[in-house]
């Protein structure tokens, strides 16, 4: 596969904050060029995650932005952005509950927290900085071992995917990481984004066994906006449309909680990606007509 890569291009990495996103962001510092690093903080990530971005950004010199959606509650209006950095970045569920309260709880059938919480954040900065569509090619983390991930229309949506085409797999990552004087210090079930609901119901069931409370939030958002941002029947977050609650119950059950077996298990930390334009996103088309620019910004 190759799809596209080359030195000296002007480049948005994605960041998401994990062990594959990081050695891809070394190595395309390494390799040059006009980069911007960029992490989407949702305020549901593991206090883990953000140090580690922070040791990332200061180890390998990436000048990353840390941005986080800002949610115009008016029908119509779509998500820009603010910058915060580190030590603003917010922690705590009132990101995550601005955007349930207009769109509703996501799920696997309406997979829209990613869209606003990730995608359009990120785009909304890249206009706000002069990064019009087509003028720069975005960087995903996604390796050679998941290649059932990679959007089917990454050359015409300006995708590229530098693991891939450097036949980076997930042992790969870990030899990396081993060399380095700091990790990312969190189980695989446990990243980023604690109570994710694309993670699979047996990750579901060790964190609720090991820590009930990481489904608080999911928990109130259900009770108090499980009708919001559509009016259809009752939503919930999970897999097999269960609610948080019966995670819970069901986690009080005997089952086989889930092991972090380094190299051996191939699997991504979700079942599904969370990565932006993934293949069940919107087109770029659509995002950048989607995504207003913020006022005074270049188009």
């Amino acid at each position: 596969m190759t799809s596209g890569t080359a030195a000296g291009a002007r480049t948005l990495v994605s960041f998401s904050g994990g062990r594959t996103s990081g050695l891809m962001a070394k190595m395309l510092k390494d390799r040059g060029g006009e980069n911007i690093f960029v992490f989407a903080n949702t305020g549901e990530e593991d206090e883990r995650t953000l140090r580690f971005i922070n040791m990332c950004d200061a180890q390998f010199q990436l000048n990353i932005v840390w941005v986080e959606a800002v949610v115009d509650p008016v029908h119509g209006n779509g998500t820009t952005h603010r910058v915060v950095t580190f030590e603003t970045a917010t922690r705590g569920p009132s990101i995550f509950e601005s955007m349930i309260e207009k769109y509703g709880i996501p799920n696997r059938d309406y997979p829209h927290c990613t869209r606003e919480l990730k995608l359009h954040p990120i785009t909304s900065y890249a206009r706000s900085i002069g990064w019009g569509p087509g003028t720069y090619k975005t960087a995903i983390g996604i390796r050679a071992d998941e290649l059932d991930r990679i959007n089917p229309n990454f050359r015409e949506q300006n995708i590229i995917y530098p693991l891939c085409d450097a036949n980076i797999r997930k042992r790969d990552v870990f030899r990396f990481w081993d060399r380095q004087a700091f990790d990312l210090d969190l189980p695989e079930h446990r990243g980023n984004c604690v109570w994710c609901w694309k993670k699979s119901l047996r990750k579901h069931l060790t964190i609720a066994r090991e820590t009930p409370q990481a489904f608080k939030f999911a928990m109130r958002m259900e009770a108090e906006h499980g009708h919001s941002g559509s009016g259809d029947a009752q939503r919930v977050f999970f897999r097999g449309n269960r609610s948080a609650r019966d995670i819970i119950e069901l986690s009080r059950e005997p089952f086989e909680a889930f092991i972090d077996v380094r190299y051996l298990d191939q699997h991504a930390g979700c079942e599904e990606s969370c990565e932006i334009f993934d293949p069940s996103q919107m087109t770029m088309e659509a995002l950048w007509k989607a995504t207003p620019a913020k006022p005074g910004a270049s188009s």
